[in-house]
């Protein structure tokens, strides 16, 4: 019994001997602490920005991105409008109430105060159809001396653009916008000497940074006077202009 006491205290005085040995090998190896160090040192180096998701990113993936947008076209810098002059010059054609439709000739002068809200300034110029005149003539038993009298229109306008989109034409991306027209203007002609009410809307494909072409649609509503009647007449009037913008960047 005494014999067997005394194994076991020798087993367990052995065992702590080699803990106490592996203790004394850890506190003096350096390693793992030098392990350590550079492991605190790939972190701090680590930029503080930098996310998960942006080291995971699958390269493949983002150039298939790429690849995709620039089959697009696509252009981040719009066209901008804001602060800029707008000159415009254009014709068409022009529909009266009581007289033949006829050419028109038509300018601008634009200041964009802000990419959606511009005044306007505007001239036109157009005459009086005189196969209609001459028909007037035969059938009244009037003679109307001038049968090439002029219309001169000089308008004072609110533009208001609250679309803006881009479209493809071709292999390129253009820019565009609609926009709504409202103002008063006046009327010189022989058959007309006032004031007038004008509507329109329009269209505007931009080209570049400093053109654009232009397509506007309006409605000028006055009195007439022809062969001693007075009328309230709707004449409407379809142009396409190019227009100029200053300065020439955005």
């Amino acid at each position: 019994m005494r014999a067997a006491v005394a194994v076991v205290a020798a087993l367990c005085g052995l065992h702590s001997a080699r803990v106490a040995a592996a203790d004394d090998a850890d506190d003096s190896d350096p390693k793992p602490t030098k392990q350590v160090a550079k492991a605190d040192d790939r972190s701090s180096d680590k930029p503080a920005g930098l996310r998960t998701t942006q080291m995971c990113i699958d390269q493949e993936i983002a150039d298939r991105l790429a690849i995709k947008r620039k089959r697009r076209g696509a252009v981040d810098r719009l066209f901008v409008k804001q602060g800029r002059h707008e000159l415009s010059v254009g014709g068409g054609y022009y529909a009266s109430d009581l007289l033949s439709g006829t050419y028109l000739v038509s300018s601008s002068y634009t200041y964009h105060m802000t990419d959606e809200t511009a005044v306007e300034f505007s001239f036109a110029w157009t005459h009086a159809n005189a196969d209609l005149i001459r028909a007037l003539e035969d059938k009244r038993g009037t003679v109307i001396t001038d049968t090439y009298a002029r219309m001169i229109f000089g308008e004072s306008l609110l533009v208001w653009s609250p679309v803006y989109g881009k479209l493809r034409l071709g292999g390129s991306i253009v820019h565009f916008d609609l926009h709504a027209d409202i103002g008063v203007g006046v009327i010189d002609s022989k058959t007309s000497r006032g004031a007038s009410g004008v509507l329109g809307f329009g269209f505007k494909l931009f080209m570049g940074q400093a053109a654009a072409l232009r397509i506007d649609a309006r409605n000028r509503t006055f009195r007439q006077e022809l062969l001693d009647e007075r009328f309230l007449v709707n004449d409407s009037a379809i142009t396409a202009s190019l227009s100029l913008f200053l300065p020439f960047h955005n």
